[in-house]
């Protein structure tokens, strides 16, 4: 056990103390942050100002609120500076879902705003049609209610409705996510088949390997290659997650309140596009996990069987191909609405890890489905680990130069015989 923390803890470090780590995880900070906050910086250099017309805005106060007159103050709030009155309020005496109807259907109306809850805990629920406003009025009346209740600071909730009657694109928008969401475990995976790959063809090319061999079995330096190659992608994968978090915090501070409420507002939405947001992030992480173990596994198999890094990369190939297939039937699959097909690749081991994260998101499959889908991957990373193994023994003290399916047959004939 102790052979085996050390060569992960010697071939984690190996790559994480590289100079190229440092500097690729600046660009892609740099990159990253300069991305999520691109909206704030182009209206931050933006010339002239917007054609704003007319805004009416319908207002309710629920009966358990003991606010002022908060119509005047939320049009001196909304109005403040500009020269003419551009939101009208007009305050409506009753609420329900016939009044919600029909400023749905009327072309007229702008925004409704439905304030209830109590006056230490408000919440607004906003109907509108101008989704860019939102965060404005929401700001706007936050302030309201502190000016209010003197001496506490009572916390707004809110909700953002859609019209029903609009193409809402809730599918378009889960399936650009979706897309969004494979490019980065494509990355991911083929990053770590070629992190195991590499140090083990550096380990067979210096001849390094002959007196590692010598001191630990070879199981246990399969195991400790495919694990630092997860643990290293983990690493990777939570620093890019840290990255976004400080990146979302950096244009809170430098942009203010409005990025900060732009942020919740996205959030939002996001979370009525995908209701289901946490089980779908548990199976994508259990898909990453089993997955990449599945594709370690087989890339610890060819970069064993290689003698150069020429060599390992004509043995990669498959496997590089077998990846991109599943990276497109992800991408056009949802792009043209194939489900039957996203849905048979789910349960295909070698296509699981990128096409189900993406059929789980847009409802392809069931939560039932996908746990299927994990047992099969689960159960088929063990019996490849099982097959592969004894081959693995055999293939990682050979320097054979024969052809690449002559190579395979010759080592897993070899590995039956012992």
């Amino acid at each position: 056990m102790k052979k085996l923390r050390f060569l992960i803890k010697f071939g984690l470090l190996k790559r994480i103390a590289r100079k190229s780590f440092l500097i690729a995880n600046i660009v892609i900070a740099v990159l990253l942050i300069g991305f999520i906050n691109l909206p704030a910086i182009i209206n931050l250099f933006a010339s002239g100002d917007p054609v704003v017309e007319t805004v009416n805005v319908k207002l309710y106060t629920d009966e358990a609120l003991s606010y002022g007159p908060i119509a005047d103050q939320l049009s001196q709030k909304l109005n403040v500076g500009l020269e003419t009155e551009v939101y009208q309020i007009e305050m409506i005496n009753q609420f329900n879902e016939t009044i919600v109807n029909e400023f749905w259907e009327n072309n007229n109306d702008n925004i409704l705003i439905y304030l209830t809850g109590t006056d230490t805990e408000p919440i607004l629920v906003l109907y509108s049609k101008l989704d860019y406003l939102n965060s404005f009025i929401t700001n706007s009346l936050q302030y309201i209610i502190i000016e209010d209740q003197v001496g506490s600071f009572p916390t707004l909730s809110y909700l953002y409705e859609i019209d029903p009657n609009a193409d809402d694109g809730l599918s378009e928008i889960v399936g650009s996510m979706s897309t969004l969401l494979i490019l980065p475990l494509f990355i991911l995976i083929t990053m770590a088949t070629q992190f195991v790959g590499v140090d083990i063809i550096e380990e067979k090319s210096t001849k390094a390997i002959e007196t590692i061999i010598a001191s630990v079995p070879a199981r246990t330096h399969f195991l400790s290659k495919i694990i630092a190659s997860i643990l290293f992608v983990l690493i990777q994968a939570l620093i890019v997650a840290g990255v976004a978090v400080i990146g979302a915090l950096l244009g809170n501070l430098v942009f203010g309140a409005n990025q900060a409420a732009g942020n919740e507002q996205l959030l939002a939405y996001l979370g009525q596009a995908i209701p289901n947001w946490p089980i779908v992030l548990l199976f994508t992480l259990l898909f990453i996990i089993f997955g990449t173990l599945m594709y370690l596994i087989i890339a610890a198999l060819f970069a064993s069987m290689a003698v150069t890094q020429e060599d390992y990369q004509q043995f990669q190939t498959p496997l590089m191909m077998i990846l991109l297939l599943g990276f497109y039937i992800s991408i056009f699959g949802s792009m043209f609405g194939s489900d039957a097909v996203i849905k048979i690749s789910s349960f295909i081991p070698i296509f699981t890890p990128i096409v189900a994260p993406v059929a789980i998101m847009m409802g392809t499959i069931t939560h039932l489905e996908a746990l299927i889908a994990v047992i099969i991957l689960i159960g088929f990373d063990w019996l490849l680990m099982i097959f592969v193994a004894p081959a693995y023994r055999v293939a990682i003290l050979s320097y054979e130069q024969t052809k690449f399916f002559t190579r395979i047959k010759t080592v897993f004939k070899k590995a039956r015989a012992k």
